[in-house]
């Protein structure tokens, strides 16, 4: 069976699981991945979308949910019942589950370098007491943040630096990108729209300038864009 999965929250990072089976991950964010990869639960942050394929072979009631009992039992979860299967659906809870990208990626540097580098550095900065902080990319807050001029069929390699203690979403409208870096660690093949660049760590992504026009990057957890985690793309 075939599940579709979207978080549609604009703030929550889900993790989600089918008890008494597993994910075999077979696409991300309308991309198919390199590597088809199995894994107890899996991790979707605010707009990431996941293609995973699961294999019936244990009939039953089972649930499939939110792996964190406090969300699922608030209604976060639906039932998956076989046919002619009776009684209370089950859950069990799926082994502790680290997400990582690289497990659906090739294990090599892509293949193709970039015409430029841009450095991203991402940090927030403390408003006073009862006021939320603000995101800053490069020192400054959107609308105030730097334009960064495209030309259309140049690649770019998106050199992202989290200094804060927060991990964001990272979402680049009007494009796909490839992830090919982490944390040093090279990868290649991996195309996605949103990225996560976990707290304190390092991120690189590619893309190829080829829809002219205003393209939006920012993170994808609606407080901290609300707060200047924004900026411009422009075509030159």
């Amino acid at each position: 069976m075939l599940f579709r999965v979207l978080n549609a929250s604009a703030t929550a990072t889900h993790w989600l699981a089918l008890a008494g089976h597993e994910f075999t991950v077979v696409g991300m964010d309308g991309n198919d991945v390199p590597q088809h990869a199995k894994v107890p639960a899996i991790r979707l942050a605010p707009a990431e979308r996941i293609d995973a394929l699961v294999e019936m072979n244990r009939p039953g009631v089972w649930v499939m949910g939110e792996t964190r009992p406090e969300i699922r039992k608030a209604g976060m979860g639906i039932v998956v019942e076989y046919a002619n299967q009776q009684g209370p659906p089950r859950w069990i809870d799926p082994p502790e589950t680290l997400w990582d990208y690289t497990l659906f990626a090739k294990q090599e540097p892509t293949a193709t370098e970039p015409d430029q580098q841009i450095p991203l550095v991402f940090e927030s900065k403390f408003r006073g007491h009862g006021e939320f902080d603000y995101w800053t990319i490069n020192g400054k807050s959107y609308p105030k943040t730097d334009a960064v001029p495209l030309k259309e069929g140049k690649r770019y390699r998106l050199a992202m630096r989290n200094k804060s203690s927060d991990d964001h979403p990272i979402h680049l409208h009007r494009h796909t990108f490839e992830v090919t870096s982490l944390d040093g660690k090279p990868m290649s093949g991996l195309r996605k729209d949103v990225v996560v660049v976990k707290a304190n760590s390092n991120a690189e992504i590619d893309f190829v300038a080829s829809n002219p026009g205003s393209t939006l990057f920012h993170c994808h957890q609606q407080s901290h864009m609300d707060f200047g985690f924004m900026m411009l793309f422009r075509y030159a």
